[in-house]
């Protein structure tokens, strides 16, 4: 009888055990695959706007601009009265015409100060101004599909088509209208305290560098809201 209950007993722990190692197993392997699916991205946030948001960033993405740099280029040419400026990140790349800049602009615009319908207005009205993208329209409510996103819904503007963009080629720097695309996401998250801007641009000719719409999406999902 001390036999059977003896062996009960080591089942009920080794089950315990069994399960135990399960989870933790099952964990190892779903942190691993995040880490996977965000391996293109720093692996520690970015703080921004005195401290109201945070970020992972694209890798690619080594320059720092703060609106100082010449020529500019730190926000795109047609929005230049770009809400909650807070930063913009830049990588040069080279291609067969020249040396391209590719550009993440953020912004973030607490909502006390002004209603993202308000941002929305600002940075659609500006937009419209340019002749490529008179019927340029928000596309609204765009979920991310990630639980662990602390902004899950956002409005995208999508503006595909010839734009301004910076070439260098032989140390000299002009503005063309090319091929590319420009990406602007606007939190949308019921209740937040402030919205979130940020913009891509990517010249068509390094395009590769940085896929849109993937890169984008993998960002907005690590943008979190602090307490300043």
């Amino acid at each position: 009888m001390r036999w059977i209950v003896m062996a009960v007993a080591c089942g009920a722990i080794c089950g315990c055990s069994s399960s135990a190692y399960d989870a933790a197993y099952m964990k190892r392997v779903a942190e691993h695959r995040v880490a996977g699916e965000f391996a293109a991205l720093r692996t520690t946030a970015t703080a921004v706007a005195d401290g109201r948001a945070a970020l992972r960033l694209p890798t690619v993405l080594a320059n720092q601009l703060d609106g100082s740099e010449t020529p500019a280029r730190s926000v795109p040419p047609f929005l230049r009265d770009f809400p909650g400026f807070a930063g913009a990140y830049e990588a040069q790349v080279n291609a067969a015409d020249g040396r391209f800049p590719i550009v993440l602009t953020v912004g973030v615009v607490p909502t006390a100060e002004r209603p993202k319908e308000k941002v929305a207005e600002v940075i659609l009205g500006q937009v419209r101004a340019d002749e490529e993208f008179v019927k340029a329209a928000w596309r609204k409510g765009q979920s991310l599909g990630d639980e662990s996103a602390a902004l899950g819904k956002w409005d995208v503007l999508e503006l595909e088509g010839p734009q301004p963009f910076q070439v260098t080629k032989a140390d000299v720097t002009v503005e063309k209208r090319l091929p590319g695309t420009t990406v602007i996401w606007l939190s949308a998250e019921p209740g937040q305290k402030a919205c979130v801007i940020l913009a891509w641009r990517v010249p068509g000719d390094v395009r590769e560098k940085l896929p849109l719409p993937e890169m984008a999406t993998l960002t907005a999902r690590t943008v979190r809201l602090l307490e300043p």
